[in-house]
């Protein structure tokens, strides 16, 4: 362990750099599995901003970025602390097919460190982000989002209900829920994107006083 630490002060770029890394492979699994859910091969209208910032756009991505580090190190943590029986077993099984056994139980080695953490991230990501991407698109489909109000020529002619799945630096992309389908529109066809408010009856002194009367002259 004292080993990458050592790699992370020595060589503090790189460490951000492959931090940054991390982030955007993560969000690029978000798009590829939230999209999934629509049927829409997002990566045919994706530049490669779009992926660089997909991680950082889903404050959930983060979270779970973070997470993936925390169970990374607390894994090579336990490694650390059984490390004289790894490295009895480096020198026991140095040979042959067993020499698989003392790297699957963590020698102590950066190049442990990283086989092992790599692993696990690509593990952690496609099982929770698949998990909260599932339940993203399923929260959109089922009205559990706010829809949303889209002033285009594409759209304005309908009356359909549209909830916004995502953005890229070209393209907008809608869930329309009466047809179920996915909507790509051109960014520049868009005039506005805006919140759809539910309709709300407001009370005010003179509905109050009609109300009443009418319970007066019910009873």
């Amino acid at each position: 362990m004292a080993n990458v630490f050592q790699f992370i002060t020595t060589h503090p770029g790189l460490a951000v750099f492959l931090t940054y890394a991390t982030v955007a492979i993560a969000g690029f699994i978000y798009l590829i599995t939230f999209y999934s859910h629509f049927d829409l091969e997002v990566t045919v209208y994706l530049e490669i901003g779009d992926i660089l910032v997909a991680g950082i756009k889903d404050p959930m991505v983060m979270l779970m970025v973070a997470g993936a580090f925390t169970v990374t190190l607390i894994v090579w943590g336990l490694a650390f602390l059984q490390a004289p029986l790894s490295s009895w077993m480096d020198k026991k099984f140095s040979k042959g097919p067993l020499r698989l056994i003392p790297i699957i139980a963590g020698v102590q080695s950066v190049r442990t460190f990283w086989y092992s953490a790599f692993v696990i991230l690509i593990v952690y990501f496609f099982t929770f982000i698949s998990v909260h991407s599932k339940n993203k698109a399923m929260a959109i489909i089922d009205y559990k989002q706010a829809l949303i109000l889209v002033d285009s020529d594409f759209t304005n002619k309908t009356s359909h209900d549209y909830s916004l799945l995502g953005t890229s630096i070209n393209y907008v992309f809608l869930y329309v829920h009466q047809t179920k389908n996915t909507l790509i529109l051109p960014l520049e066809s868009i005039n506005s994107l805006s919140p759809q408010k539910a309709q709300k009856q407001v009370n005010t002194p003179s509905n109050t006083a009609a109300d009443d009367e009418q319970l007066k002259v019910k009873g």
